[in-house]
């Protein structure tokens, strides 16, 4: 399903496992920011040396994968973060976060919150 290509991998985590992440806090898998997400996730979870600019490196890389404006990508990602927010209960967004948020994350935020998640082990793979 998903095939990000990367010359070298220093995590394992796959792009299945960031999906089902995001599944667990409410995302759905039809909306266009999904895969993005998904995308930038995987990419940052690889480097985990470099310092990823999301707005500099980050939609530009995946505009140019999903070929598609950065634009696109910011305002698609900001619809997926306000779909896992406007669920009932943020309980589930909360224990990805490790605190009680808020205010709904910004696009970085939210991509911090899940890559912090998953590089740290809290997350339980089956």
């Amino acid at each position: 399903m998903y095939s990000f290509h990367q010359e070298k991998s220093n995590t394992t985590i796959p792009p299945e496992e960031i999906a089902k992440l995001l599944r667990s806090i409410g995302a759905s898998g039809r909306l266009v920011g999904f895969n993005y997400v998904v995308y930038i996730v995987y990419n940052i979870l690889q480097k985990p040396d470099e310092h990823y600019w999301i707005t500099k490196c980050a939609y530009p890389d995946t505009a140019k994968y999903f070929q598609v404006r950065p634009a696109s990508v910011e305002h698609a990602i900001r619809t997926v973060i306000a779909s896992c927010w406007d669920r009932y209960d943020h309980s589930d967004l909360n224990r990805v976060a490790g605190i009680e948020l808020e205010n709904m994350p910004t696009n970085s935020e939210f991509i911090d919150i899940l890559v912090a998640y998953l590089r740290y082990g809290a997350y339980e793979r089956q």
